[in-house]
């Protein structure tokens, strides 16, 4: 080899070995090595990390400003802290402020600088760095700078000001004796929170107005609450004793805003773990639990192996089958729990015996509770309202059917179901109506309803397969009904007086800020005008001059903001019922809903025969503390196509399918369950399938039900008709199917 050959060889192995020596495969070593320093003195290992940082070198991991600063805080010399030492801070995704501006805040105004010499207490000190800023943002404006230097300005204002929240709380709590605490500071704090931290607060607040773009709901700070909090405590020092006021609180909430290549973020390394066995658990499809729930990391889970990948490709949870009821030998057609979990109620078909629901009580293991007679058909709908106090049952005839779960049982020796195998728990409807749609029907709608209904039907009077309640206080005690006689009205469950009819008194909405669906049905449509209690400023409304369809299923969103409607059609309306008057709104204003319009803002397009419709469970019934976010507008439909389709119902977007369950012929209603994690759906084969959410894979088919053998001995049936989820105990659910067979599941985590 050449004299140049060589030295071409030793340079480009130098190269090399710089190159080797900077990196560790794609990470930076530096920072990997700031990393294993930082971990080391958090988990203790002092001695480790500073030989570690000794054979690096001096890879700190944090820079010797800013210890000179955290050591203020540390020794509540806060008196040291102003402008000059806060602005060399090394700020995250922020440039630094620019020569001039640094200049004016740096230089304090003479009187003001004077003063402070004259009188050098804390107060006197922190008003100086107030005046300093005023003078700043004085000869400022939106025009003259760059949002980056608002941004940063304003990030070093949010750090002066939980300084300022700090010095102020040490004023009242009565374990601080820091050296500012002295007999003239102690009587300043009215002064310091009116002349001092309000100001600061309202300057940030200018910032934000300035350049509103950086306002989050995330922002560490927030001015509104920490007033209010300060004022709070002005008024009633007391409240400071059982505070935290550890200065290293103050530090960990500083140090967010802090580059993290000057600052190792507190538990970085843990926080890196964690992403990367929430990621492996994600690619295994046997994981039910939830990645995002911080419960998998609690010291009470199963043990995490570092060493391997945590894809155990076994099922996460295990589904018992805790107890079966068996009542009776008819079909089970409708199974529900109360919004207390406190009641199952269940309607089964058409019965020799006659027709009625049992009500079992939960608590007391499934022992009956009530039984609810006096039914002239079978129970196609059952539902509780959301005070679990009355059970509303819908029958194949045109009877909504109420009962009261406070009401005594009556046991009626002459009453002619005494075939009941527990008399004592009889109890008759509290009320029994007709839905009648005369108020609402002119004589144009009247003539066009009579010809669509039945010939046997009543031309006022509709039948009734489905029903929802409101949740809310403002409309405690309504709910909406759904026909197949192409009605749906809100109806009051206490005082059966129909309130407003949706036939006839819906419109299009355009012009939303969220997407909407059906806008191809009205090219030509005419804008309409509105009262204004439908004016909200959001809504262009125009004609609907649609036939009003048949309802089959019905929804209403915990927020009462959205009904759903499953019609015969292939597809489900979402109606806006925000702007539908309160109940206190009613009794004082004189609103002529018979001149009310509610919008329709989607119209999902499913395309295929629906069964029935299911929204989340509401998180606030769940025992259980929510971890994880709660799902949004979605609702799970069931199709007679052996396909379940999940939606978001605001958006009109397709989000889910599920495949393997059986349903072609039958009704067979799903729903969601184990926090809103899991799809479960029962099946013409008996079976109950069991799918995640949000993957859509099937993770589990439980044998539910089988074919029973009838007097002929010829199979009668096998279906598994209905699943249901105890909203409070997410651990439970229930399936019905025509063995006559109740089945209590329990679901256990493994």
């Amino acid at each position: 080899m050449s004299h140049t050959n060589k030295i071409a060889y030793v340079l480009n192995s130098d190269t090399e070995e710089t190159q080797t020596s900077a990196s560790v495969g794609c990470f930076d070593k530096k920072q990997l090595t700031k990393l294993l320093i930082h971990t080391l003195k958090e988990l203790g290992y002092d001695s480790a990390a500073d030989q570690l940082l000794l054979e690096t070198g001096g890879y700190q991991n944090e820079s010797n400003h800013i210890q000179a600063f955290f050591k203020l805080i540390k020794t509540g010399q806060f008196h040291l802290i102003d402008w000059r030492i806060v602005c060399s801070l090394p700020l995250a995704h922020s440039s630094p402020l620019g020569t001039e501006w640094l200049q004016k805040l740096l230089m304090p105004p003479a009187a003001a600088a004077a003063a402070a010499a004259a009188s050098p207490s804390l107060f006197d000190h922190m008003l100086l760095q107030l005046q300093c800023l005023q003078l700043l943002m004085g000869s400022v404006s939106s025009a003259t700078c760059s949002d980056a230097e608002l941004a940063t300005l304003r990030n070093y204002v949010e750090i002066m000001i939980l300084v300022n929240r700090q010095i102020f709380l040490e004023f009242f709590h009565p374990a601080a004796t820091a050296p500012h605490k002295t007999s003239a500071t102690r009587a300043l704090p009215v002064l310091y929170l009116r002349k001092i931290l309000k100001n600061f607060i309202e300057i940030w607040d200018s910032l934000l107005v300035s350049n509103d773009q950086f306002l989050n709901e995330e922002n560490i700070f927030n001015p509104e609450t920490t007033l209010r909090e300060l004022s709070t405590y002005l008024t009633n020092p007391k409240l400071t004793a059982h505070l935290d006021l550890e200065r290293d609180h103050l530090i960990d909430a500083i140090s967010k805003y802090i580059d993290p290549n000057e600052l190792v973020p507190k538990g970085r390394l843990l926080h890196l773990l964690k992403q990367a066995i929430k990621y492996q658990q994600s690619q295994d499809i046997f994981n039910v639990i939830d990645p995002d729930d911080d419960a998998s990391f609690s010291p009470s889970s199963r043990p995490i192996n570092l060493l391997q990948d945590n894809i155990s490709h076994d099922l996460t949870v295990t589904f018992q089958d805790w107890k079966t009821i068996q009542d009776t030998t008819d079909e089970i057609w409708f199974l529900t729990f109360s919004p207390n979990g406190k009641y199952l109620a269940c309607a089964t078909s058409e019965s020799s015996r006659g027709y009625f629901i049992t009500v079992y009580d939960v608590e007391q293991d499934f022992k009956i509770h009530k039984t609810c007679v006096s039914l002239s058909q079978s129970v196609l709908y059952l539902m509780f309202s959301p005070s679990s106090q009355y059970l509303i049952a819908c029958p194949f005839s045109d009877d909504v059917t109420i009962y009261d779960m406070n009401a005594p049982s009556r046991p009626d020796a002459a009453a002619t179901d005494s075939f009941l195998p527990y008399p004592s728990t009889r109890l008759s409807p509290m009320d029994s109506f007709k839905l009648d749609t005369s108020p609402y029907l002119d004589d144009t709608e009247s003539s066009a309803s009579s010809s669509s209904r039945p010939a046997n039907a009543n031309s006022s009077q509709s039948r009734v397969w489905c029903c929802d309640a409101f949740h809310t206080a403002q409309h405690a005690d309504w709910m909406v009904v759904g026909s197949p006689d192409r009605e749906a009205i809100v109806h009051s469950i206490t005082t059966k007086e129909p309130l407003f009819s949706l036939k006839g008194r819906t419109c299009i909405a355009l012009g939303h800020d969220e997407n909407i669906s059906g806008r191809k049905l009205i090219d030509s449509a005419r804008v309409l005008y509105t009262s204004d209690a439908n004016k909200n400023g959001k809504w262009q409304y125009v004609e609907d001059d649609e036939t009003f369809p048949r309802v089959h299923d019905v929804k209403i969103s915990y927020d009462d903001k959205y009904v759903l409607l499953m019609t015969h059609q292939g597809v489900i309306d979402v109606y806006d019922f925000s702007g539908f008057p309160s109940k206190e709104e009613l009794l004082k204003q004189k609103i002529d809903l018979k001149n009310f319009l509610i919008p329709r803002i989607a119209r999902l397009d499913v395309g295929k025969n629906m069964t029935c419709i299911s929204i989340p469970l509401n998180a606030t019934h769940q025992s259980h503390k929510q971890q994880i976010p709660e799902p949004q507008h979605l609702v799970l439909v069931s199709l007679q196509d052996n396909e379940l389709q999940m939606w978001d119902y605001k958006e009109n977007i397709l989000i889910q399918k599920y495949f393997g369950q059986k349903q072609q012929h039958f009704i067979i209603r799903s729903c969601f369950a184990y926090g809103n994690r899991l799809v479960m759906s029962g099946s013409e084969d008996g079976k109950i399938y069991i799918w995640d959410r949000i993957r859509g894979n099937l993770i589990s088919v439980l044998s539910g039900h089988s074919t029973i053998m009838g007097s002929s001995t010829k199979p009668v049936g096998k279906n598994c008709n209905v699943v249901a989820s105890n909203p409070v105990d997410k651990e439970m659910f229930v399936s019905g199917g025509d063995d006559g067979k109740i089945k209590i599941w329990k679901i256990s985590r493994n």
